[in-house]
């Protein structure tokens, strides 16, 4: 009989452990309730506890706690297992083949491992090359401040206005605008709300009607606007009862029209006023001003195919160009002119700086700033990882004065200023009763050299080599990795490559030479919820699996990744791609999840955890653990979820069945409806 192992999940324990087992730290005892208490923490605004890693929107990033508790894990000193103690990885070379957001490679970095990363689309590669390379923060000050000085000049005349209370000038922070539909009678405005600002005594909002902005309840038309404003939710029209349809036949951005400004005054402060004849004429300005720019071959911005770039070909949106108003695509000219006379390290932040603040920038932005307590807020491109599409536009001003969100000035800082500050100083949070304190890690540094051959480096700490491809053909030598470390693509949902094509047309057109720019998205590991795509799925994470197996030293080497998801579809084929790759479990464990709220397996029930997976090649020892198979997966409670399905992986991989019987059996274990069978 195999032996059951059982670990039961006490949160009053601060470490779980399963005696017996030799090898490394995290083969036998992992800091669960320390690591779910910090990765709960920061799940929420990962962004403030690692700023130097967001320097460009990626998505289904990892707490970075999580992973600085993994690679503690692996270091043999038990003083600089430590989570608070600074360093204990030199010397070591630490592999994340989807490296994604970089989580692995900054965390390892700081420990002052060697790190490798690979990645199949050029956006994390930037990135990470941008982030880990810490250039003096005096140096992008200085271009930040001649980019915006030059912004300044030739764009924030486009962004002013007259204040509707003194009629002096004043700057635009970002105009509103009304979706144009049409039934078989008219054409429409639709808008998700009439009210604009809520306030303590009396809201602000605009007339459906004259479209003028009153706060008084008795308002009375004077005079009406052409296309009367309807709020989203509206199926029909009240006069014909023909249903409200999109106007396809025209650009994107000539579906929107532009109905109010939110400006700042010097005497005045802040206000909302409808546009004015030239407020108008400004626009009509900016229209025929982007008429005449050359972004390059125009085939270079067309939409392709794909399982989210289809929302955009589906509502007749042809080209990445259409997303954008006039003014913004004038921003992106002068912002490619400029970037084009900066030296490669300074061009390729500042080129990442601008391409990111495209979410904030497109007329995809919509607007969820009527809250009082959130004036101005912008709901950003991506805040539903897809594409949606506003009834209430808004496009932001990014050469915009103030750090309000979405501009430049506000990018910069919490991008870059904040995250330079931090990779020189990095601080983490330390729980101590009801409250926490911040802990400086001395002498840690976010951050290293960058070399370009396997030899170099081995040599001295804190290396990083980067590539960009498909990382089963990355020529790795055999043996000289200590630890991979990674998070594979999440199985389906969330298509990384089809959606980054978002900022990948313009990063193509800004950094030329930085990236391979033609390369397949479809080679993703990603499935497409299909059969033959959950397929493709396992054999692409199998010959990734095969390469680390080949590349790891073969006294200790690990594979370590989390996991988690609700499809006994991705939990089959994680499994048979790492029976491929001829891996075994050595231990699992369960912590809190990055986003507890994006993934859901049993109606409300939301899947908050992640298993972690501990794993080793066959030929690194000859004994290896022995799982029991589990009678079935709960799927009532997240953490014994993910506790039994990364059990059910130690059983499968140690068993000796078919790939047809692991799809079957892992079926029937997430159906209630074990075989009964504990081993082959």
């Amino acid at each position: 009989m195999d032996e059951q192992v059982q670990m039961a999940f006490d949160f009053r324990d601060s470490q779980i452990v399963t005696h017996g087992i030799e090898g490394i730290p995290i083969d036998s005892a992992f800091p669960e309730e320390a690591a779910n208490k910090l990765a709960s923490i920061e799940s929420y605004n990962k962004h403030l506890y690692r700023p130097n890693t967001y320097l460009h929107k990626w998505w289904a990033r990892r707490s970075g706690t999580t992973f600085r508790y993994i690679l503690k894990q692996l270091i043999s000193d038990s003083i600089k297992r430590d989570y608070y103690h600074a360093g204990g990885l030199e010397g070591k070379i630490i592999l994340d083949p989807m490296m994604g957001g970089g989580t692995t490679l900054h965390e390892a970095i700081r420990l002052g491992a060697n790190v490798v990363g690979i990645d199949i689309d050029p956006i994390p590669v930037l990135q990470a090359k941008a982030s880990l390379n810490l250039l003096p923060l005096r140096q992008k000050k200085a271009v930040f401040g001649q980019f915006l000085t030059m912004l300044k000049r030739e764009l924030s005349p486009l962004f002013r206005t007259v204040c509707p209370f003194c009629e002096n000038e004043a700057e635009i922070q970002f105009v509103l605008y009304g979706l144009r539909r049409k039934c078989r009678c008219r054409e429409v405005l639709f808008v998700d709300e009439f009210t604009l600002r809520q306030d303590n005594h009396f809201d602000l909002r605009i007339c459906p009607e004259c479209q003028i902005l009153l706060s008084d309840l008795n308002h009375e038309c004077q005079n009406y606007a052409d296309r009367v404003l309807i709020k989203k939710g509206t199926k029909h029209c009240e006069k014909c009862n023909a249903p409200f349809v999109d106007i396809m036949n025209e650009p994107f951005s000539e579906r929107y029209v532009p109905l109010v400004i939110s400006g700042t005054c010097f005497k005045h402060d802040r206000f909302f006023k409808t546009l004015t004849k030239d407020d108008l004429a400004l626009i009509a300005q900016a229209r025929v001003l982007s008429r005449t720019l050359n972004f390059g071959q125009s085939e270079d911005f067309r939409i392709p195919r794909g399982p989210k770039s289809d929302d955009l070909l589906n509502r007749g949106v042809k080209t990445f160009q259409e997303l954008f108003t006039p003014r913004q695509l004038i921003y992106l000219n002068l912002s490619f002119n400029f970037l084009s006379q900066l030296s490669d390290l300074d061009r390729l932040w500042l080129a990442l700086l601008v391409s990111t603040s495209l979410e904030f920038n497109s007329l995809l932005c919509g607007y969820k700033g009527r809250d009082i307590r959130r004036p101005g807020a912008i709901r950003h491109v991506f805040s539903h990882h897809a594409y949606s599409f506003p009834y209430t536009a808004l496009e932001n001003n990014p050469a915009f004065s103030g750090k309000t969100s979405g501009t430049l000035n506000r990018l910069f800082n919490d991008r870059i200023l904040k995250g330079s500050l931090w990779a020189v100083q990095p601080i983490e949070i330390r729980n101590i009763g009801n409250r926490r304190e911040k802990v400086p890690i001395n002498s840690e540094i976010d951050g290293g050299k960058s070399v370009s051959n396997w030899k170099a480096l081995s040599e001295g700490k804190r290396n990083f080599l980067i590539f960009r491809g498909d990382s089963s053909k990355i020529d790795v030598p055999n043996g000289i990795v200590d630890y991979v470390v990674t998070d594979p693509p999440y199985y389906d949902n969330v298509q990384y490559s089809d959606l980054s094509a978002f900022f990948r047309v313009w990063l193509r057109l800004f950094l030329p030479q930085e990236a391979d720019w033609g390369y397949n998205p479809s080679a993703s590991a990603v499935s497409e919820g299909n059969f033959t795509g959950s397929c493709k799925y396992g054999q692409i994470l199998g010959d990734i699996w095969k390469m680390c197996a080949r590349a790891l030293k073969k006294e200790n080497g690990r594979l370590i990744f989390t996991f988690h998801h609700w499809r006994h579809e991705a939990w089959s084929e994680l499994t048979l791609s790492l029976k491929r790759a001829g891996l075994v479990l050595v231990n699992r464990y369960v912590v809190f999840s990055e986003n507890p709220i994006s993934v859901h397996i049993l109606g409300l029930k939301s899947l908050k955890h992640d298993t972690i997976l501990i794993l080793k090649p066959t030929n690194a020892s000859d004994e290896f653990r022995k799982w029991q198979k589990p009678l079935q997966i709960n799927i009532t409670d997240s953490y014994t979820f993910c506790h039994d399905c990364g059990t059910a992986v130690g059983w499968f991989l140690s068993s000796n069945i078919s790939e047809e019987c692991v799809r079957s059996e892992w079926k029937r274990l997430f159906e209630g409806k074990c075989n009964g069978k504990t081993s082959s």
